[in-house]
């Protein structure tokens, strides 16, 4: 094996990028800089310049129900399930004060007044509260409704006309408040399913509302009736009137009709006007692929944010997009949650960009720097596996459960484009290897096969768009179980496959004939890698080891064992001299191969570790797993080396000075660098110096010792006291020590440590 690459000892966390966003809504700040999301029983504040979490709201084990951040951006309301409200401080997320809400159901909707004073909320049990949150008490307490409140807002113009409206079920309740009481004025019966959303114009002469009946509603707040019913066809959890300054597709400014962007259960935006009931604009494309399952509505919210000129999008699958008001064109988007990881690959020149494989049809794209996030979706069913491109770092593939095999090429954007379909297996792909001029991938059905990658699909021209259809030039039964992993081998030559049959066999890649079957572990094979430099396959193992496999005879070279459980995935890294696995139990190791041993364990995962992802530069790796948690590991072993030379040049520099102080007889410098050094022999050698020559300066060297110092002192004058011809200068020092210590407290001290260290079955000497 080759000795010029130097061989890893540590990795350290660079970044963790865990679920924040499991919840519908989320609150953008008004300088664009943070979103705040529903996660369970916290908070998560994500930053979006580069997508990490900055901090947390904990609500100590109490599932958020919603959250409402003030206009003026002071501080958050979070809604908890057991009905409690929590005021924060914004942006220190210090809790301000907790209270109960009197509400006999959760919370479910809030909304702030435009001078973030006074605060509703809507719950589940029919009722509404308004809370003056300066003066700290509940102002009203409303009745009058029937189910669970899906919306409540203030009026804009509070003061002139200071009314609050509910929508509960399929009513939207109108009250106006009075000093100390309120008035239930009118019930608006309309619409045929729950109410989602209300807005009043900016002219404050309009109220508007939308529901899952699919029709939106203008209503004319003088009178209180109906103006104009809109179907839209399809259920609407959300819309955004066309804010003052900026115009929406197809729309106009200052022509006086209300134009409303509408984002339905299809994902399709369309602006609509509604006031004259027509469709002005619709996007040719829904701004993501629903799934299989019926009934699912795409989008949960719909909100705009004047600081990023954006429309806000919050989808089923907790991800977070923004689309420029004006074009609804898709600029970011954020994976608030990343279920399952199953694989793992950076992709891109200078591996800028990094594919991720959830429990999901849809391929997630961060950018390494931003770590924003594009959604790219081709397959039907769950992706399973990646693989990159051996030469081309842009063209990627992946397999899936809808029984294919996609090939990728990423674009400049940062999305990808599917470029090859391979169809042929009749059950789902389990893993997929790619090569020069061809892809292999393993089924379900445990049969490989062989697809030939034509001259087109390996050229580097973006302008190709088509979809190519692959031929399978060769298929083979390959073992008794499910497949687990493939690979090609680095000249191309070779294909090894592991199984859950408890055996990988490698074969011939010209025609998948079988060159041999390595039997040897106990339980299924999760994982195949070829050595980057050397004629040797490593395997990893339900069985908990690691082998090493030669490829001349077939022949069990080393197994590498200190997983306790299963090994799921491997990778060769120190240009084969060293492996990094991950296990079942969420462990990273790090194994070298000559020694057979772990060199270290790292734990950061709470649950399987499945993706494991090493750059080709093997500075970063990546790991993730069923903790739908992504952790970005960086090696700084040459940090570590580099900190060891500068201590032990230091140390070297010190070194040479006590020699030269102890020389030119300087002995009270001496003694503390000696002291400083740890070096308690020599120390005892100046000392000894020190009380022949000049004892009346010990007092005054003691004194100028750090704490820290001292006690490292006093355990020497332990170890010097346990030999008699040692014991002047222990004694002499514990004396001067504890009389110039006022303290009963440095006297217990040193009393103490000679009972520790000086009794050995003699009789102690006694301090004068």
């Amino acid at each position: 094996m080759s000795a010029k690459a130097l061989l890893k000892s540590n990795f350290a966390v660079e970044a963790k990028y865990d679920a924040y966003f499991t919840g519908r809504h989320v609150q953008v700040t008004n300088d664009g800089e943070a979103l705040l999301c529903e996660c369970g029983d916290n908070v998560g504040v994500v930053s979006l310049t580069n997508g990490q979490v900055t901090g947390r709201i904990h609500c100590e084990d109490d599932q958020v129900t919603s959250i409402a951040l003030s206009p003026d951006n002071s501080s958050v309301v979070v809604a908890l399930k057991s009905t409690t409200l929590q005021q924060y401080h914004w942006p220190s997320l210090e809790l301000i004060r907790s209270f109960r809400s009197y509400h006999r159901g959760p919370v479910t909707v809030m909304n702030w007044d435009t001078t973030s004073t006074l605060l509703i909320s809507g719950a589940a049990d029919s009722s509404v509260r308004i809370w003056d949150l300066h003066q700290k008490y509940c102002t009203h307490s409303l009745k009058g409704a029937s189910g669970v409140f899906g919306a409540v807002i203030f009026d804009r113009e509070l003061t002139k006309r200071p009314r609050v409206y509910g929508a509960a079920a399929n009513t939207i309740h109108v009250w106006t408040l009075q000093a100390g009481s309120s008035q239930h004025d009118n019930s608006l019966e309309g619409h045929h399913s729950a109410v989602t959303s209300l807005e009043i114009t900016q002219d404050n002469a309009h109220l508007v509302s939308c529901g899952l009946d699919r029709v939106i509603i203008v209503w004319e707040l003088a009178t209180m009736v109906s103006k104009k019913v809109v179907p839209v066809f399809e259920s609407i959890s959300g819309f955004v009137l066309q804010p003052p300054g900026t115009v929406f597709p197809g729309a106009k400014a200052g022509d006086g009709h209300i134009y409303a962007l509408v984002v339905g259960d299809k994902g399709i935006p369309a602006v609509w006007q509604v006031d004259a009931g027509r469709e002005v604009w619709k996007a040719s494309a829904p701004v993501l692929t629903p799934p299989d399952k019926v009934g699912v509505t795409l989008i949960n919210q719909v909100t705009h944010s004047p600081s990023l000129d954006s429309i806000i999008m919050t989808t089923y699958d907790h991800s977070v997009i923004f689309a420029k008001t004006s074009s609804l064109d898709i600029w970011k988007q954020l994976a608030g949650y990343n279920d399952q990881i199953l694989d793992a690959i950076f992709v891109g020149a200078g591996e800028s960009h990094l594919v991720v494989a959830t429990n999901s049809i849809q391929l997630r794209i961060y950018n390494c720097q931003s770590f924003s996030c594009h959604l790219i979706q081709g397959h039907t069913a769950l992706v399973l596996a990646l693989c990159r491109h051996p030469t081309q770092p842009q063209i990627f593939a992946s397999s899936s459960h809808d029984n294919s095999a996609l090939v990728w090429r990423l674009k400049d954007d940062g999305t990808a484009v599917c470029i090859a379909s391979a169809v042929g297996h009749t059950l789902s792909v389990g893993c997929v290897g790619l090569a020069e001029g061809f892809m292999v991938t393993a089924s379900q059905d445990m049969c490989i096969k062989k697809w030939t990658l034509d001259k087109e699909i390996k050229a580097t021209d973006t302008s190709i768009s088509h979809v190519s259809v692959l031929s399978s030039t060769h298929t083979e039964k390959a073992h008794d179980k499910d497949i687990n992993s493939i690979c090609v081998s680095v000249n191309y030559k070779l294909i090894a496959t592991g199984s859950l049959d408890r055996t990988a066999k490698i074969w011939d890649s010209k025609n998948l004939s079988l060159l041999g079957i390595l039997r040897g572990h106990r339980r299924g094979v999760w994982c195949v890698q070829f050595s980057p430099v050397d004629e040797v396959l490593a395997t990893a193992s339900a069985d908990a080891t690691i082998k090493i496999w030669t490829l001349s005879d077939f022949s069990n070279a080393a197994t590498l064992e200190g997983h306790s459980v299963s090994v799921l995935r491997l990778s060769w890294v120190s240009e084969g001299q060293q492996i990094l696995s991950t296990g079942s139990d969420g462990l990273l190791k790090l194994w070298t191969v000559k020694s057979r041993q772990c060199i270290q364990t790292f734990d950061e995962h709470e649950d399987k570790a499945w993706a494991i992802a090493v750059s080709e530069n093997e500075t970063k790796v990546v790991t993730g797993g069923e903790d739908a948690t992504l952790v970005l590991w960086k090696d700084v072993t040459q940090e570590e080396k580099d900190k060891a030379l500068e201590e032990a040049a230091r140390l070297a520099a010190e070194e040479q000075t006590l020699s030269n102080l102890i020389k030119d007889k300087k002995w009270a410098k001496a003694f503390g660098i000696a002291v400083r050094l740890d070096q308690p022999f020599r120390a005892l050698n100046v000392m000894k110096a020190l009380l022949d020559d000049c004892p009346d300066q010990l007092t005054d060297i003691l004194s100028k010792l750090r704490q820290d110092q001292v006690a490292s002192l006093l355990g020497y004058a332990a170890m010097w006291n346990t030999k008699t011809k040692h014991s002047r200068e222990a004694q002499v020092e514990a004396v001067d020590f504890s009389i110039r210590c006022s303290c009963s407290e440095a006297k217990h001290r040193v009393n103490q440590e000679y009972k520790e260290y000086y009794h050995h079955g003699k009789e102690r000497p006694q301090l004068q």
